[in-house]
């Protein structure tokens, strides 16, 4: 992609994070972002829809952050390591996430991470004794929302406990399912 392109579109999420917490999402308006970023509104039309398509956009490229710095160089895997990752990096961006998940009312920061989630899980548990994994369907649902409405909280609440701290007590849960991985 071109590079003013892509400077283009980093101004206005930039603007659009910048504004959205100052304002709100529901009070900011494609106009303010335009004026704030010395830009025309074309050119943000241009790039986004409107700003729904523009708050969509942003949570789609903060998720994939994330997703990115824990990846890593090779593919994504269900360790110890992946879930401090993901808490560590959620700390040091705290804000960033918080505000996302704010404003996520069309639910994509939520069905971004799940829909990563599930595919790890399924891979976990195709690697447990059939004992331990009665349903797959079940369990995935049931580690996923767990994870996710734990990682949410722990978002909302400004972090009540160390990235270390809410690792170990979500190892404690997840053990029968981890320990049957290689890290």
């Amino acid at each position: 992609m071109d590079r003013r392109i892509e400077k283009t579109r980093q101004l206005i999420m930039d603007t659009f994070m910048e504004l959205m917490k100052e304002k709100g999402f529901e009070k900011l308006t494609i106009r303010d972002i335009a004026e704030r970023a010395n830009i025309n509104r074309g050119t943000v039309y241009l790039h986004y829809i409107d700003k729904y398509d523009l708050l969509d956009k942003c949570i789609d490229n903060y998720v994939n952050e994330l997703l990115v710095h824990c990846q890593g160089e090779g593919p994504i895997r269900l360790h110890t390591n992946a879930l401090l990752d993901v808490f560590s990096y959620l700390g040091k961006h705290l804000s960033l996430y918080q505000l996302l998940l704010k404003n996520d009312s069309s639910g994509l920061f939520h069905s971004k991470f799940y829909s990563v989630m599930a595919q790890q899980v399924e891979v976990a548990i195709g690697l447990m004794p059939r004992e331990l994994a009665q349903s797959k369907e079940v369990t995935t649902e049931f580690l996923v929302n767990g994870f996710l409405g734990v990682m949410e909280w722990w978002l909302s609440h400004s972090m009540p406990y160390t990235p270390q701290e809410i690792t170990n007590q979500l190892l404690a849960f997840l053990n029968p399912y981890i320990r049957n991985l290689a890290d």
